[in-house]
């Protein structure tokens, strides 16, 4: 063998035993380090989203003990006595007649238990229906007294039909509430109030009753309708004149109301040439000469 051939040799054992410790370096080193950054990944993902879960989970129970607090109580009978009792309170509060409420049979909602793998009952929802009539700053004030409530509650339909062109409207309602089971109260509605409103004052919401959708005049009734004088009666009292859009004047005193298509207006004081007014809740003073709209900014 020639030196030629013993250094080609020499040369291929060399590789070959470098190839070799590349390989047992690959195999016994960076293969199981490559598998202990994968697993490290993973069970970081998993400590990630067993942290998510138990950050939800928290979450889901915070919020959950905040809506059994509006919760109606747990006994399915006395629940749906007392909230039929609380919607016609509500009607008697928003001064509206001729109430009447049905409410259904009491339906249990159930799902299936993670660990006994038996119907476990949630809660329990009420449907009600709900019959009403009264004008529209009437039905207005009930709206607002109802969703200012602290109650798992909510009107799933509504309907309004005009009476007597526009002065009145029916009111249906179909309601529906919810009882958690984990409820504690037994028979008692929540105390609480809610926040839903965009608005906390009752007056922020009566310009729905002075702009009467259901009536023929709308807002041209306070445009027709006139101050048209301020006068003190023979016994000394003041009087405001006011000109109505059928060409009939009405002499109000302080106190005395009287009704048009569309509104109710009330004298709330007689000054020198001009008069406090409540116009559907909202107090305007009116100038003898001018208009209702004109004074409302309506006009």
């Amino acid at each position: 063998m020639n030196a030629r051939t013993r250094l080609l040799l020499i040369l291929m054992s060399v590789v070959g035993l470098v190839w070799m410790a590349d390989a047992g370096y690959r195999n016994l080193i960076e293969g199981p380090a490559a598998d202990r950054e994968r697993e490290l990944d993973r069970l970081t993902r998993q400590v990630a989203e067993t942290q998510d879960s138990i950050i939800k989970t928290s979450k889901a129970a915070d919020v959950l003990a905040v809506l059994e607090q509006f919760s109606l109580p747990y006994d399915p009978e006395l629940a749906r006595a007392a909230y039929q009792d609380w919607l016609l309170g509500l009607v008697q509060q928003a001064e509206m007649t001729g109430a009447s409420v049905d409410a259904s049979q009491p339906a249990p909602v159930k799902i299936k238990d993670r660990d006994s793998k038996r119907q476990k009952e949630i809660y329990v929802r009420y449907n009600y229906s709900l019959r009403a009539r009264g004008n529209l700053q009437q039905v207005t004030k009930f709206l607002y007294l109802f969703y200012r409530s602290g109650h798992l509650h909510k009107i799933s339909s509504i309907s309004l039909n005009p009476v007597g062109g526009g002065r009145s409207v029916d009111m249906s309602l179909a309601v529906e509430a919810i009882g958690l089971s984990r409820c504690e109260r037994k028979g008692e509605l929540s105390p609480y109030a809610a926040t839903r409103l965009s608005h906390d004052p009752f007056q922020d919401y009566l310009t729905i009753a002075r702009r009467n959708l259901f009536s023929r005049g709308g807002d041209s009734v306070l445009a027709k309708t006139t101050v048209t004088a301020v006068t003190v009666s023979s016994d000394g009292v003041a009087e405001a004149w006011i000109s109505l859009p059928d060409n009939e004047t009405s002499v109000l005193r302080r106190g005395q109301s009287v009704e048009t298509e569309a509104h109710v207006i009330e004298v709330v004081d007689v000054l020198d040439r001009q008069v406090l007014l409540d116009v559907d809740g909202q107090v305007i003073t009116v100038r003898a000469g001018e208009t209702l709209a004109e004074a409302t900014g309506s006009g």
